[in-house]
């Protein structure tokens, strides 16, 4: 009676793991070969259904960049690859007014990942808004011609 029982236990628990050794094994190989991720946080100003409501939206912002996806507007003030440089830069742009929501996203530019870590080591020791405002938007000029590049 107990050999009924653990033989076709046995035969389904090898089942199941070379099942999951099949299904996992393009997972395990990506996870542990994979390219490295490298999260940004792109300072977002708003999301807008039109870009004249956009334009008359960013009237106070001196840089930006937008990006359409689902037919929307996403409007961006900056880029850090820093979490401490995204909430100090939020919390200055709040000083004036200005909401700015946090977007963290994975970047796989190679060489703009590599200028932001510089420009994140300026924004780091910045502390007024002008100082600031100049580095985001070296950063977004950089943005621009990695992204016009590839």
């Amino acid at each position: 009676m107990k050999i009924k029982f653990i033989i076709p236990m046995i035969g389904a628990i090898l089942l199941g793991y070379f099942c999951g050794k099949v299904l996992c094994k393009d997972y395990i190989k990506d996870s542990t070969t994979g390219s490295e991720v490298n999260i940004v946080y792109f300072l977002q100003q708003g999301v807008y259904s039109s870009k004249e409501s956009m334009e008359a939206n960013v009237k106070n912002l001196s840089d930006y960049l937008y990006q359409v996806e689902d037919n929307k507007y996403y409007v961006y003030s900056g880029i850090t690859s820093s979490k401490d440089n995204a909430k100090k830069i939020k919390d200055l742009y709040q000083e004036n007014n200005i909401s700015i929501y946090i977007k963290p996203a994975v970047e796989k530019n190679k060489g703009f990942l590599s200028n932001l870590v510089q420009y994140d080591i300026l924004l780091s020791s910045s502390n007024t808004i002008s100082e600031i405002s100049s580095i985001l938007k070296a950063i977004l000029a950089s943005y621009n011609e990695f992204k016009t590049v590839n």
